[in-house]
């Protein structure tokens, strides 16, 4: 399986931003309105949810329109940047509108065996099933009170200001985009990640890990109602998870981590696990620096009630993840092999040599 995960989170995320592009409403910043007067307003009106009767949404567009709002030329330019980044890729129609708007055409070529578009609609999909769920008119207006309890420095005020209103504008966008989805559709996230990762398509496999966990930690009950079809889906994320591990996949290291930190249904909790695949990841990091040498010799930094057998073990496992799977993965922007510890072995011995000359 190809690495670059973080390539498709970073394209999601890239999407969700471009959303607000294709759906805002053109508006128009208000004639002097300052960012302290904006500031006083929000403090003073009322916290954390809607005046009675009145729909949230409309009430935080109504707050949000009292702020600084960016040009329309810098959205204008923002756009165009995004439309260019995304024109070299053949898949960046699916990515950048908002999902309700290619929803239709991004299922039809999934279900006509497009692994692709199967990726991207669970990704998708999986994205708009938390916005869903978190994002709501009533949580983002709470949020938006919670921003302007602290309104920072008055020489930064006028800058954050458009910054806030910019991004509760696209997280409202964003949701109202998924809800027209609905929410059927957004549950089958998990069934078009499965599919794309049987066709092999990059990245799927260890995105079909990740949100199985995450929807299983926030669904235990859907965990024992199907009972049977949850347990072939936790073996199947399983044996994708290990796939992922032993073709050196960064990401399989972070789900490894979560997961055995108590999230989601992949592991129970074991704090030794956690800590030896993060030590194991300090390893990887750190040989695309300077901090190889130190984090191999020193070890993983000791802390808290772990006994010193405990901090071994972590050591040790920690060290064979990296060996077995990531010592020999290509390193640097040329792709070249690296093997650091190879590196630091032959270095102890040219200094051991160095040391039996002078002997001699």
């Amino acid at each position: 399986m190809k690495r670059g995960v973080g390539l498709g989170v970073l394209a999601l995320a890239l999407g969700g931003l471009a959303a607000w592009f294709y759906m805002s409403r053109a508006t128009s910043t208000q004639g002097g309105v300052t960012a302290q007067v904006v500031i006083a307003e929000a403090k003073t009106s009322e916290k954390r949810a809607a005046p009675t009767g009145q729909d949230a949404a409309a009430v935080l567009r109504q707050r949000l329109s009292q702020f600084p709002q960016e040009s329309a030329a810098d959205r204008a330019a923002s756009k165009r940047f995004l439309e260019q980044m995304w024109s070299k890729n053949p898949s960046g129609k699916w990515w950048l509108p908002p999902l309700d708007e290619v929803y239709a055409e991004l299922r039809a070529a999934a279900e006509r065996g497009d692994v692709q578009a199967a990726y991207i609609l669970g990704n998708r999909s999986d994205q708009c099933r938390k916005t869903v769920m978190d994002g709501t008119p009533d949580k983002l207006l709470a949020r938006l009170e919670d921003e302007m309890e602290s309104s920072g420095a008055a020489e930064y005020a006028q800058a954050r200001m458009t910054t806030v209103h910019d991004r509760f504008t696209r997280e409202l966008e964003q949701y109202e985009s998924c809800s027209r989805v609905g929410q059927a559709a957004l549950d089958e996230s998990l069934l078009w990640l499965e599919r794309a990762g049987r066709g092999d398509a990059k990245d799927a496999r260890l995105a079909y890990v990740a949100t199985w966990s995450e929807q299983a930690g926030r669904d235990r009950g859907g965990l024992i109602a199907d009972i049977e079809r949850a347990a072939q889906q936790r073996t199947l994320a399983h044996e994708w998870l290990a796939q992922g591990l032993a073709a050196g996949e960064d990401r399989a290291l972070d789900i490894y981590i979560d997961a055995y930190s108590g999230n989601g249904g992949l592991f129970p909790r074991d704090r030794v696990q956690e800590l030896a695949y993060g030590y194991a990841r300090d390893l990887v990091r750190g040989r695309r620096g300077t901090g190889f040498e130190a984090l191999w010799a020193n070890g993983p930094t000791r802390f808290g009630d772990l006994s010193s057998q405990q901090w071994d073990a972590i050591e040790a496992q920690g060290r064979e993840i990296f060996k077995a799977h990531y010592e020999s993965r290509p390193v640097g922007p040329n792709g070249a092999p690296s093997s650091p510890l190879r590196k630091l072995q032959q270095q102890q011995q040219e200094r051991a040599g160095a040391v039996d000359d002078e002997r001699k």
